[in-house]
């Protein structure tokens, strides 16, 4: 391959892993797998462009070796359990055991982090899009049945110190935050089980031995509609209490974290 023909083919593929998690978050649900394979295809090539020009700078083995390290980081560092104090600052926990891990999301994960006392807390989630259909109280997410709360991995909370969630007392580490939503009130679970993929069908018997907690809580129509699920914080005491606010399409749910006793 000419020098002139391998600078365009590394723009092209440069452009594709730029704009295939773009368009996975647009494209039907039967486009994200052919996207995948041409994102993988993609990052290939760019590895194999890289392994050339390392190589003739620090050997085929340094080349290798640098690239494994670049390419397995970001999978390592989102696998592996880190501490609170600092998986606080990393990003947010990936299951790659699930098969749709390794693919382009079609719900992105997102991320919020704020101060509650002398603690730090970070919520990851994934962000559906309700793209046309009546997505809470539909088929998809039915009053009366347990939803993971987002999509892909189940909503997790990572706290380095302990916690009140909706009155549920929760240790320093992780918890994973279910719902049941209801049509006026919405039931809050907190599970201490954060390692399985977050569809409902794997709320197993297991899974549900590590509830925390289960608390009740209205729901609120709000004037404006919003196309993903969307998390925010509210302070009422930036010190000591804030509200953790869930907002997608018209329905609004409001709970409340404040510190807990050490």
């Amino acid at each position: 391959m000419t020098r002139a023909r391998l600078r365009s083919t590394v723009v092209l593929s440069g452009l594709i892993l730029l704009a295939a998690p773009w368009l996975a978050e647009r494209v039907l649900p039967r486009g994200i797998l052919y996207l995948s394979i041409l994102w993988f295809a993609a990052a290939g090539f760019l590895l194999h462009a890289a392994f050339l020009i390392l190589k003739s700078w620090m050997g085929r083995a340094g080349a290798v070796a640098l690239l494994m390290v670049l390419t397995l980081s970001p999978v390592l560092l989102t696998a592996v359990p880190l501490p609170p104090p600092a998986a606080i600052h990393f990003p947010c926990p990936r299951n790659w055991t699930n098969l749709a891990t390794w693919e382009l999301r079609a719900s992105p994960t997102a991320s919020i982090s704020f101060g509650i006392g002398t603690g730090r807390v970070k919520l990851c989630y994934g962000r559906p899009a309700s793209r046309g259909r009546r997505m809470i109280g539909g088929r998809l997410v039915p009053f009366g049945r347990l939803w993971r709360t987002g999509a892909n991995e189940p909503t997790t909370i990572i706290t380095t110190t302990p916690l009140q969630i909706a009155g549920i007392a929760v240790p320093a580490g992780r918890v994973s935050l279910y719902t049941v939503p209801g049509p006026e009130t919405w039931e809050i679970i907190l599970n201490s089980s954060t390692r399985q993929w977050g569809h409902e069908s794997e709320y197993t018997d297991a899974v549900k031995a590590g509830e925390l907690g289960r608390t009740i809580l209205p729901s609120e129509i709000s004037q404006s509609s919003l196309e993903r699920l969307t998390f925010s914080v509210e302070s009422r005491d930036s010190r000591k209490e804030v509200e953790l606010v869930l907002r997608w399409e018209r329905i609004l749910v409001r709970i409340p974290i404040s510190a807990g006793p050490r």
